[in-house]
């Protein structure tokens, strides 16, 4: 569990950054009114009568009666903060100088299975479906525009040739399809029938189309040449006609969401993508400070949304109670802050060739994720290159040489975990199914993985 960020109005304990290790600050719950708890002098044992008169001093005093001891507490406060950082949490137990001991989190391993080599037989269960899904999204993205209801036109004829071969071409490559993957078989899981029904079919391809979508605007906002080992589309074609073909697949997702007939997922569905969105504007606009609190608000809204949202919508078109829809959605959660939050740490530690898009890109565009944020513990020098968005000759590989050097990678890769073991959890309070017991190996494919 994440330790909680310091601030003025909490209580929080602060170890003096000079002298001696045993003189320590309380900031009660009080905003600016603060008690300070300083070390004495041994002292004789005072007699009954000298208790009972520092008792009516203390009772007569107020915490703030002293504007001296006040002004004094708050400017040593203000001294530590200059002098070194709290723009990380500590996230480890002990004091930030002294945490340099990483202990590996371990793994849930419920099924026994976790050292066992893993492929893509391992999901073979969804394969069909799978295929199905994306025949079913090229075949909704190159045909005309058409729907069930009496109140619209008459169906359009096929799509422009440019524009259907745009859209369709990171489909034809068939990527990781993760999101999908979760959909169908979370699906399975809550099914007495064996299988994903109509909806939640055209939930899977809804969730792979908003996705695709996003990682052709990502390609253009991040001038990437590279996507799952080919030439991205923006590269191959221009930036205008990449960004056009992104809001095509939405807009053919919303068709495709619409025919659903289920108000709830639609807005579920509808919030995912809106959060999508604010991710993307919250990291575009980015001040460059950034705490620990704001990095994971990101990582929910660009990555972790999507899924939570699918898992959710999942859940409710299988017809489950609400309980069980709120264990999907603790998992989804989870699950898909640990999958963003390893993309991060690949970032650093993959390369290009393994990982399928180019890497250290997150420095490169002035981002700090969790890998460079838990540096800035060991190595408070980080902060002014976060705070410059590393935009300065040597800045990226001064960052990346640091992280590298720190336990930020251990510790990164350690949270991940913690998400994936509450992820697991969820999925432990559903009944034992082959589905069930996939996704908790998917689980582990996802923190384990290498690309």
């Amino acid at each position: 569990m994440l330790r909680n960020s310091i601030k003025l109005n909490s209580i929080t304990r602060l170890k003096q950054i000079n002298g001696s290790s045993n003189n320590n600050y309380y900031f009660i719950s009080k905003p600016f009114c603060s008690t300070v708890a300083t070390p004495k002098p041994a002292t004789v044992d005072p007699t009954p009568q000298q208790q009972e008169q520092q008792q009516q001093h203390n009772s007569s005093s107020s915490p703030c009666s002293s504007t001296s001891k006040l002004f004094t507490s708050l400017n040593g406060f203000f001294e530590k903060v200059k002098k070194k950082s709290f723009m990380v949490e500590n996230y480890m137990n002990g004091d930030l100088k002294e945490n340099y001991k990483i202990e590996q989190i371990k793994l849930l391993d419920p099924l026994g299975n976790l050292h066992e080599k893993k492929g893509n037989e391992i999901f073979k269960i969804v394969e069909k479906d799978l295929n199905q899904m994306t025949s079913n999204i090229i075949t909704t993205i190159t045909e005309g525009v058409s729907s069930r209801s009496n109140y619209s036109p008459a169906p359009t004829k096929k799509t422009h040739p440019v524009l259907s071969s745009i859209s369709s071409y990171y489909f034809q490559l068939k990527g990781k399809r993760i999101r999908p993957t979760i959909v169908l078989l979370l699906s399975r899981a809550l099914s007495t029938g064996g299988g994903a029904n109509v909806g939640q079919m055209k939930l899977a391809e809804i969730v792979e189309m908003i996705h695709t979508a996003s990682l052709v605007h990502d390609d253009v906002i991040d001038e990437a040449s590279t996507r799952r080992e080919v030439v991205s589309i923006n590269h191959s074609y221009s930036n205008k006609l990449a960004i056009l073909c992104g809001d095509y697949l939405l807009a053919r997702a919303s068709l495709l969401l619409s025919s659903i007939r289920n108000n709830d997922v639609t807005e579920l569905m509808s919030t995912a993508l809106a959060e999508l969105v604010e991710g993307e504007f919250m990291q575009a606009k980015s001040s460059g400070a950034v705490s620990f609190d704001q990095y994971l608000h990101k990582t929910y809204l660009k990555t972790s949304s999507l899924i939570t949202n699918s898992c959710r919508s999942t859940a409710i078109l299988s017809g489950a109670d609400s309980n069980v829809v709120n264990i999907a959605t603790d998992f989804g959660k989870n699950l898909g802050l640990a999958f963003q939050i390893i993309d991060d740490l690949l970032d650093y530690t993959s390369s290009e060739e393994v990982f399928g898009k180019p890497v250290s890109v997150d420095l490169t565009l002035g981002l700090a994720t969790a890998p460079v944020l838990y540096a800035t513990q060991e190595f408070p020098q980080l902060e002014k290159l976060i705070k410059r968005k590393f935009s300065e000759k040597g800045d990226v590989e001064e960052a990346r040489s640091l992280v590298l050097k720190s336990k930020g990678i251990e510790k990164t890769r350690n949270l991940a975990i913690e998400y994936c073991n509450k992820a697991i959890q969820s999925l432990l309070q559903l009944p034992q199914s082959e589905a069930r017991d996939i996704l908790i190996t998917l689980s582990h494919t996802v923190v384990t993985r290498n690309k």
